[in-house]
């Protein structure tokens, strides 16, 4: 398990795949801790043979059966160890607890100089990360595990010419990928290398990548110093032919079939900047299309063209650390309005950036972009678009996005976005990937869509065709591209109930296969490549499966819980306090899938909810800025903060903002200075959330226990914890009713009260009850040995907790 919770980069539920690294690092353990007791045993890509004659009983609990050859997930972290990526991990609470455990037992002894296990965790706790090699060197294994892990994954490194050398040794040339496969094995490697293990000098001729790989590598217009290359797949095309600014549109030039179905051609005139199109001779006629791969369009229209990127941004050196998944506090936002500054234009990247101080100050660790691709019409939410790759020419250009993520990054802000691979919108399709070579079935649209029953989808007939590899490999394409090119730190999923099912439900019998194995496809590459980055799905069906870990399930780190915001905004917005039902609320607060806290997203508020009604408008529409209003949204948004699961608000409402969201009207800033006392109470629910005085470590764990709802008096108690005790159980109270109430208490001694959201420090309207520090009594309550007496205004939340011991 130390291993395990050390390696995971907080991705809960990834334990299992990283069984080859729990295995080796445990048996460098144990060779240092008793050299000599150990028998022949082979594991990993090491080939080391062990003596193992004896294993101590007290180590016993560990399975050594676990051990197995490295996946390509647990090779990223071996990458780290061997200085080939940032070793960074981010820290949890788990892993100092296995620390103490280990030193115990007598097999973790720091060296001299180096600082003991209090001093450490400060440092992990103060910094929120921590270095790989410098673990190992605390617990003396770093050097043998360095260089056993040198001496046994040979480097591979492939010539242009075809020449392959493993471990700085010639092993010939190479015809295919598969010789470069077989050759890596015959020297030494006990699992096939993946593309990014190799070393490739002078470029790599297609023939030596995978399929797949060469797919993603030159498909589109690629930029290179004598000009740009050019390759579309349009596999029913008689003819493909390219034409373009760089010659005045004055010729179009012809391009070569190069197998599977594409087109490719290099000009040498054409550069960055470059407007093109391609010219398509199909069955019926010539046809003008845009890239499907282009970053940048001029337009979606039919008259638009695509454009040769750039690919010139520089990032600079400044450091970044994507946030551990405990640490994600998501704000949503909508490009197009969340700071909208003219009226005759949507909002733009550069707006959002001058805005990303004020979110800093707010707390959020993460800001999630509503789509960005280019999509028809003058506005839109961009759940409508028309490629899988443009960025959306009304919120600027692919440099203004990563000067966007680069900005936000250097405010400790993470960058989720949206991707929309459930169907492409019906509007301005023509002009790209509608009937692109001409091709079609039973009137359907073409090569990248089924063109059968399957095709429909609730936003029109555009469902992708998951079945074809090309457009497959296209989606994936397109999902790399945003965490790799743009550097953004996750994907946020939509619908992808419509991209497992063709109903969306749970009908196995029009679940689409193709659809599951794109989903496990994708995620299944992105824990390979970047495994700190974060998946999320808005599938909103709670099911388990899409959270589980492939092959069983999709691989998904997290899922919107539609089921928390629906049964928090009823209790919310019931007339009469009658009518809120205690019990669903209970269920909302302690539902984790498969038991894990942060494989859920919580809020009352996201896109879908507030183009109907905002959460104060929804409690009293003639007085959505009265105390009713307030006091019953800051009620939900403590249960959000305090929850398990990953809390997300929605632009603006941190400041109260009451309008229904649409895909035009700008945020009303106006109400951070009309609300501030709102906005203050955001941050500090925010800070405790976050345990930043380190008195609320609870709100990070993974445990809750719901051990009071009283349907009566309208109250709900819950524990929140890691581990337990002072500094990390965290009791919340929710009051949807009565004031001061009598609640069970899980220790005894001092409950300080860390919140009180009916403080008249947030508004002046709120009662300003009072709640005062309690002392637990031994009477007991609600199953717990002590219990106190709670302070509690009408429709707020108190947070209490234990100081830790000095």
């Amino acid at each position: 398990m130390l291993i395990q919770t050390f390696l995971s980069d907080s991705k809960n539920g990834k334990g299992a795949s990283i069984i080859g690294v729990l295995g080796a690092l445990l048996l460098a353990f144990l060779a240092l801790a008793s050299p000599g007791a150990l028998e022949e045993l082979s594991f990993g890509p090491f080939k080391v043979r062990w003596r193992i004659t004896k294993i101590e009983a007290t180590l016993e609990s560990i399975q050594l059966a676990v051990i197995g050859l490295l996946s390509r997930y647990e090779r990223s972290h071996l990458r780290k160890l061997a200085g080939k990526a940032d070793d960074s991990v981010e820290y949890r609470s788990e892993m100092y607890q296995e620390l103490q455990r280990l030193q115990y037992l007598g097999y973790l002894k720091p060296r001299a100089g180096q600082p003991d296990l209090p001093d450490l965790r400060n440092v992990m706790e103060s910094e929120n990360e921590f270095h790989l090699k410098k673990y190992l060197e605390i617990t003396k294994m770093g050097e043998k595990y360095l260089q056993l892990y040198g001496e046994s994954v040979k480097p591979i490194t492939v010539y242009s010419d075809g020449e392959v050398k493993v471990g700085g040794e010639k092993r010939g040339k190479a015809k295919d990928w598969r010789d470069v496969v077989e050759r890596a094995m015959d020297a030494g490697w006990i699992k096939e290398p993946d593309v990014e293990d190799v070393t490739w000098v002078g470029g790599a001729p297609d023939s030596l990548m995978p399929k797949e790989a060469r797919m993603s590598v030159d498909m589109g217009a690629v930029a290179r110093p004598n000009g740009t290359a050019f390759r579309v797949w349009a596999p029913h095309a008689k003819g493909v032919e390219v034409a373009g600014s760089f010659d005045g549109w004055a010729a179009r030039h012809p391009m070569a079939i190069d197998g599977g179905g594409c087109w490719s051609t290099q000009l040498d005139a054409a550069g960055p900047g470059d407007e093109y199109k391609y010219v398509v001779t199909s069955r019926s006629g010539e046809l003008w299309k845009v890239d499907p791969r282009a970053r940048r369009l001029t337009s979606s229209t039919e008259t638009g063209n695509a454009v040769i990127d750039t690919a010139d941004f520089t990032w600079g050196a400044h450091p970044w650390q994507s946030p551990g998944w405990d640490e994600l506090i998501i704000y949503e936002l909508h490009v197009g309005t969340f700071n909208r500054t003219c009226a005759d234009r949507p909002g733009r990247f550069s707006d959002v950036a001058e805005r990303l101080e004020e979110l800093a100050k707010l707390g959020v660790t993460a800001i999630e972009l509503m789509p960005v691709t280019e999509y028809a019409g003058e506005t839109s939410l961009g759940y409508n678009p028309v490629t899988a790759f443009a960025v959306a020419g009304d919120y600027g250009s692919p440099t203004d996005l990563k000067a966007l993520v680069s900005e936000a990054h250097q405010h400790g802000l993470a960058v989720l976005l949206d991707v929309v691979y459930n169907h492409f919108g019906w509007a301005g399709l023509d002009a790209g990937l509608r009937r692109f070579d001409g091709w079609y079935e039973n009137d359907g649209d073409g090569i990248y869509f089924y063109n059968d029953w399957r095709r429909r989808t609730p936003w029109g007939d555009t469902r992708p065709d998951y079945g074809r590899p090309e457009v497959r490999q296209y989606l994936r394409d397109s999902a790399l591209s945003w965490l790799e090119e743009y550097r953004v730190d996750g994907l946020r999923w939509d619908a992808t109930a419509y991209i497992r099912n063709v109903d969306g439900g749970d009908d196995r019998g029009k679940d689409l296969a193709a659809g599951w194995g794109l989903l496990r496809w994708v995620n299944d590459e992105i824990n390979a490549r970047q495994p700190w980055k974060i998946s999320i799905a808005e599938d909103l069906r709670n099911d388990p499966r899409i959270t589980t870990g492939t092959p069983e399930g999709a691989g998904f780190d997290s899922q919107w819980d539609g089921d928390f915001c629906h049964a928090l905004r009823a209790a919310l917005t019931a007339v009469d306090d009658a009518d809120r039902d205690m019990s669903r609320v209970r269920h909302a607060i302690e539902h984790r899938l498969d038991g894990r806290a942060l494989a859920r997203v919580v809020y009352t508020e996201s896109h879908d909810e507030v183009g109907k009604d905002r959460v104060p408008a929804a409690v009293c529409r003639g007085d959505p800025e009265g105390l009713h209003a307030k006091k019953r949204a800051t009620l939900g948004a403590a249960a959000v903060m305090t929850a398990p699961g990953i809390p997300m608000i929605f632009q603006g409402q941190e400041f109260l903002e009451t309008r229904p969201f649409d895909d035009h009207t700008p945020l009303d800033w106006a109400g951070r200075e009309r609300h501030a006392g709102i906005l203050r109470m955001y941050g500090d629910l925010i800070a405790l959330r976050r345990n930043r005085t380190y008195t609320t470590a609870g709100l990070r764990g993974n445990q809750v226990d719901v051990y009071h709802c009283n349907d009566t008096a309208k109250v709900i108690g819950f524990h929140r914890y890691a581990r337990g005790g002072p500094g990390d159980s965290t009791v919340v109270v929710l009051n949807f009713g009565d004031d001061d109430y009598r609640l069970g208490l899980p220790g005894p001694g001092v409950w300080r009260v860390r919140f009180h959201s009916d403080s008249k420090d947030y508004d002046s309207q709120f009662k300003g009850s009072p709640s005062h520090d309690v002392t637990a009594d031994d009477t007991g309550l609600d199953g717990q040995d002590w219990a106190g007496r709670i302070g509690i205004g009408r429709y707020s939340a108190v947070v209490l907790s234990q100081d830790r011991p000095q």
